[in-house]
């Protein structure tokens, strides 16, 4: 989750706000300081960092706190967002290939969508098991 849509960058833009190449920073593990910020998204494949923390973590001052709770301008990922919906992460994909999700938010190529946008999503009007497709019947 990216905490009230703040500018975030991935492992090449923390890179670069350190001054250092991207082989550098991952041949070093910069990232496996603990001194270096934390992922807003552990777990994913591609990790996404607070820009102002990684500013501050280059300039090497106190790492400023991310805001908590939840906001209605927080940013979703796939898998944050089928949490949410209470679905699976498939139908997540699904629905945003077939247009029944709101608008997404491109962040670093990843979609992200909108925590207020997602109240208006109608899940009550899902198909259930077995409607629809498959072989008919004899």
């Amino acid at each position: 989750m990216i905490p009230r849509g703040r500018p975030v960058v991935d492992a090449a833009g923390a890179a670069q706000l350190l001054g250092i190449s991207y082989k550098t920073f991952r041949n070093t593990a910069v990232a496996a300081d603990p001194e270096f910020p934390a992922p807003v998204n552990p777990g994913r494949r591609k990790l996404l960092y607070d820009e102002a923390q990684v500013r501050a973590y280059a300039a090497d001052e106190p790492l400023p706190k991310l805001p908590t709770g939840e906001h209605p301008d927080d940013l979703l990922d796939d898998q944050e967002t089928a949490d949410v919906l209470d679905v699976a992460y498939a139908t997540i994909r699904a629905d945003r290939r077939a247009d029944r999700l709101p608008e997404y938010v491109d962040v670093l190529g990843v979609p992200h969508y909108r925590r207020a946008d997602l109240a208006r999503v109608p899940t009550e009007m899902r198909p259930g098991r077995g409607a629809g497709g498959g072989r008919p019947r004899k």
